[in-house]
């Protein structure tokens, strides 16, 4: 008697042989009250974040340890998630490894990212990298930093002591958004840089939420890729903080240049929005941008200061079109609106003195009251 052979449809075995498996959804929460390493197994009630990987939950209390030492090794997490407590205090994440690798964070997972719930200030003096939700670089890294509520402050320090420094790393995401209530910062000290290695695959940072994104430090930002301001305020501390030439589109918010140069690529413009140049001598360039259709919303202008401050879009009288004119307002200046010259620069239209508008008002008068006067006589 011949035995049975058990075929398999060819179809099952490709599907076998091609699939990725997705990480199980799992998390793990930080326990220790007095150790400080990140890689020591026992610090988490259910092993390392990198075992599966999975999500690293810090539930802040009084007597939770609050200082993480993020060696070399098991610093991998499908995103962090911090949650409230009050009388508590924010995490700070150091590394005693020197050059200090950081921590890379997966995509995905309920975080996706970093949620910041507490109402304190959680600050990474170790550098970031993302990946996709498997571990790989490209557009899968895209994920989102969280600064839930008003007081959720987040603040990005470290940096990769190698040839290519950087603090976030991109590596090949369509975008990192940063949102909420609360602020984020990155770099308030150190290199601050925010690059992308995966060359070839661009990406830029989207803000959303009502808080403020400050983009500082000492290095550049050197990833290529359009930006986004949806809500909130998106501060310049250092030159080119948005990326230099990065296209820029506003659909609400604030972009504040932080009075030092900002060389953009073209703006669109889809809702209100504000350009504050505030102090100090601001040059600020955009490509041309006459193609985009700007339909009907306003772009304001503060704190442009004429001989000093300089805006300019292209190179010469086209880089906007006469609507776009129209649609931009110099706040301080009366609500003039804008006049581009030949080489591209924007200036207020002229705005009559408050003195010339009331004589031509009383002399309008005058008009009417003699023209009365006449009637009267016949």
């Amino acid at each position: 008697m011949k035995a049975r052979t058990s075929l398999i449809p060819l179809s099952i075995v490709c599907i076998a042989a091609t699939s990725t498996v997705t990480p199980l959804l799992a998390d793990t929460t930080w326990i220790s009250t007095s150790s400080t390493t990140f890689s020591t197994a026992g610090n988490w009630n259910n092993g390392l974040p990198s075992t599966g990987p999975q999500l690293g939950i810090f539930a802040d209390s009084a007597t939770i340890q609050h200082t993480l030492d993020v060696a070399g090794t098991a610093r991998v997490a499908i995103g962090f998630r911090f949650d409230a407590f009050a009388g508590g205090g924010g995490f700070i994440f150091n590394s005693s490894s020197s050059p200090g690798p950081g921590i890379i964070l997966r995509a995905g997972g309920t975080a996706n990212g970093i949620i910041n719930n507490d109402d304190n200030t959680q600050t990474f003096n170790v550098p970031i990298k993302l990946t996709s939700n498997l571990g790989s670089q490209g557009a899968g890294a895209a994920m989102v930093f969280n600064a839930v509520t008003a007081n959720s402050h987040m603040i990005f320090n470290g940096v990769n002591q190698s040839s290519a420094p950087w603090t976030i790393n991109l590596n090949g995401a369509t975008n990192l958004t940063f949102t909420g209530s609360g602020n984020i910062t990155v770099g308030s000290s150190g290199g601050g840089a925010i690059v992308n290695t995966n060359t070839g695959a661009n990406g830029g940072l989207i803000k959303s939420g009502s808080g403020r994104l400050t983009l500082g430090g000492t290095l550049a930002n050197t990833f290529i890729g359009g930006n986004v301001i949806n809500q909130g305020t998106v501060t310049a501390a250092k030159v080119n903080a948005l990326g230099s030439g990065n296209a820029l589109k506003m659909t609400g918010g604030t972009f504040e240049t932080g009075g030092l140069d900002q060389t953009l690529g073209t703006l669109d413009l889809a809702g209100n929005a504000t350009i504050d140049l505030g102090n100090g001598v601001s040059n600020l360039k955009f490509s041309n941008s006459s193609l985009f259709d700007w339909t009907t919303f306003t772009l304001t202008f503060l704190n442009y200061t004429a001989g000093s401050d300089t805006i300019q879009f292209g190179t010469d009288n086209t880089g906007l079109t006469q609507d776009q004119l129209n649609q931009i307002i110099f706040g301080d200046l009366g609500n003039a609106t804008a006049q581009i010259d030949a080489n591209g620069f924007l200036t207020p239209s002229a705005v009559p003195e408050p003195s010339t508008i009331a004589l031509g008002v009383l002399g309008g008068l005058g008009v009417l009251v003699g023209a009365r006067r006449k009637l009267n006589r016949k």
